[in-house]
């Protein structure tokens, strides 16, 4: 794992937390890293009533708990709509959560067939994390392409603590097609792609400009 103190996970919807990243947040946390929880929105498509969305809240709570994570924020933008936000309001809410952060992580978006939802979060947390001097990671399910230069990580993922996560997510259906494609996904191990390395820093014996 990378040696990361405080690490601020962005999310673009609820699920993103536990379906997707959910093994990464569980090893962070086993790895002593002190792991938040940014979402922007209460969900993946916009609630009738606001019951929904104080459910929605209460599980995700729960399941980042589950998983190792500190604590969760949810913002109140509307899902399927982070366009209706600049890149820069996306980015000023998510840099002022990232404080203290020395590490953000997101969901990879990209790939021609991403959620504009995450593409805009991974913008935004790009943005924020170039802002604040933190390294941005990101959960992938697609190998680097040959020829490529993009540094990976492969993490060990707990997915029985996963698994339990999930079941917090007590108003999504059982017959839910996300269930379904995320079960299809189970190695042993989770995939992330680093989108801003580290600045390079001068050792302290070694004077600035020398090579």
């Amino acid at each position: 794992m990378p040696a990361v103190r405080r690490l601020l996970v962005v999310c673009a919807h609820p699920y993103d937390a536990t379906f997707a990243l959910g093994g990464v947040i569980g090893a962070f946390a086993d790895a002593g890293t002190s792991v938040h929880l940014l979402c922007l929105t209460h969900g993946r498509r916009p609630d009738p009533t606001p019951r929904r969305r104080i459910d929605r809240a209460r599980d995700l709570g729960r399941a980042v708990r589950r998983l190792g994570a500190e604590d969760v924020v949810l913002l109140d933008h509307s899902p399927g709509m982070l366009g209706a936000a600049t890149t820069d309001e996306l980015a000023a809410e998510i840099q002022q959560a990232a404080a203290a952060a020395d590490a953000l992580l997101v969901v990879d978006a990209t790939g021609r067939d991403a959620h504009p939802d995450h593409v805009r979060t991974m913008r935004a947390a790009y943005r924020a994390a170039a802002a604040t001097g933190a390294v941005l990671y990101a959960w992938t399910l697609r190998p680097a392409e040959p020829g490529t230069a993009r540094q990976e990580l492969m993490v060990d993922a707990d997915r029985e603590r996963q698994r339990a996560a999930i079941a917090c997510h007590t108003g999504l259906p059982e017959d839910d097609p996300l269930r379904s494609r995320w079960m299809r996904n189970q190695d042993s191990a989770e995939r992330l792609v680093v989108l801003r390395d580290e600045p390079l820093l001068t050792p302290a014996n070694r004077p600035a400009g020398t090579p």
